[in-house]
């Protein structure tokens, strides 16, 4: 099942479904968006085979230029997302809920600069590096356990861990 309530963390294991919801909502985010974006990427932990993860779709929006995601927010709010305030330089978020639960999480920036580069850097090394896939499992289960209620301090301690990768 897709979603998780806002503010718990919950895992769940790998599901191949998760490539194909990720597949129907580029094809709906770049019908509607196609004159604004560069790129579109399944990233987080759904888009990683094997990993266990929050049931939540993580969709990352290359765009060329902060004046595009000004113009990119209207038209995504039209599409059911709500912009989460995040802490990050030049990257913007926006959440999709049903039933109350976040389903999926765009996370808009610019191509190919750093937050961009370091994204799709992770997975792509996730994907290909199994022993690393293992550890971040471990620590993605024992950081759930350890804050099941509390997803921000969950992501704050596995962003601060991920710097030793």
């Amino acid at each position: 099942m897709l979603g998780v309530e806002r503010g718990l963390v919950k895992l769940e294991p790998y599901s191949d479904k998760w490539s194909k919801l990720f597949d129907k909502e580029r094809e709906l985010l770049s019908s509607q968006l196609k004159d604004l974006i560069v790129e579109i990427e399944h990233v987080g932990s759904t888009s990683i085979e094997g990993l266990f993860a929050k049931p939540i779709i993580d969709i990352a929006i290359g765009v060329s230029s902060l004046d595009v995601i000004i113009q990119l927010k209207e038209k995504v709010k039209e599409l059911g997302y709500v912009e989460i305030p995040v802490s990050l330089d030049g990257k913007h978020v926006f959440a999709k809920y049903k039933e109350k639960k976040i389903t999926h999480f765009l996370h808009v920036m610019i191509y190919n600069q750093n937050l961009w580069v370091n994204q799709i850097s992770f997975r792509d090394y996730l994907r290909s590096a199994p022993d690393a896939k293992v550890e971040y499992t471990k620590l993605k289960e024992e950081l759930a356990n350890k804050y099941p209620k509390d997803v921000i301090s969950y992501t704050n301690k596995k962003r601060s861990l991920l710097m030793t990768y």
